[in-house]
């Protein structure tokens, strides 16, 4: 008789998994839904679904981008013999983590003036880029990205927007900005 009992509670309670509301209106969990949610959660209420949690390391506050003093501007040739000058008007940054390493992305952006030397074509000025740490000042990485373009024919000046390659550092924490500076300054020739 015992068998028979639990043979036909679990038929019931299996039946009850598909079953759909009664159209009530109600938003009181059935009985069915009650006894399933007590089997599999010891509680007539299931829990509520948790939000998915990000780890610390996902997330940077992306260090700052400093124009080294005197760096914003350079020239090719000087006085009368002036070819061109370049000039730094914008800059942005991107970082992300993976791997417990910030990959730092910059971007620069400027115009290039002919001067009296100067004239159409094509130009180029090397940028360097490098990310600082500020506990002791010291450059952990750097590159130099070469700025090219074209002033056109008949212009006497052009704007540049150049992209860096990532550089990459150790993530410390999520404030990375004040961990890290980017430096940038046009190189001198």
């Amino acid at each position: 008789m015992r068998k028979i009992f639990l043979t036909c509670a679990s038929a019931l309670l299996l039946a009850g998994c598909g079953a759909t509301s009664s159209g009530t209106g109600s938003s009181e969990p059935s009985a069915m839904t009650k006894l399933t949610n007590l089997i599999a959660f010891n509680s007539t209420t299931a829990p509520q679904p948790t939000e998915s949690v990000t780890s610390n390391i996902d997330r940077v506050e992306c260090p700052i981008v400093d124009v080294e003093e005197g760096g914003g501007v350079a020239q090719i040739g000087s006085g009368a013999g002036l070819r061109h000058q370049f000039a730094i008007s914008e800059t942005a940054r991107e970082c992300s983590v993976a791997n417990k390493q910030i990959s730092i992305r910059v971007g620069v952006a400027g115009r290039v003036i002919a001067g009296p030397a100067g004239g159409s074509g094509a130009v180029t000025m090397p940028l360097r880029v490098g990310i600082r740490r500020e506990a002791d000042k010291k450059i952990l990485v750097s590159k130099v990205v070469n700025i090219s373009v074209t002033i056109p024919a008949g212009a006497a000046n052009t704007t540049f927007a150049v992209v860096s390659d990532p550089l990459v550092v150790p993530w410390l924490r999520e404030e990375a900005d004040e961990d890290y500076m980017i430096v940038i300054s046009l190189a001198k020739r």
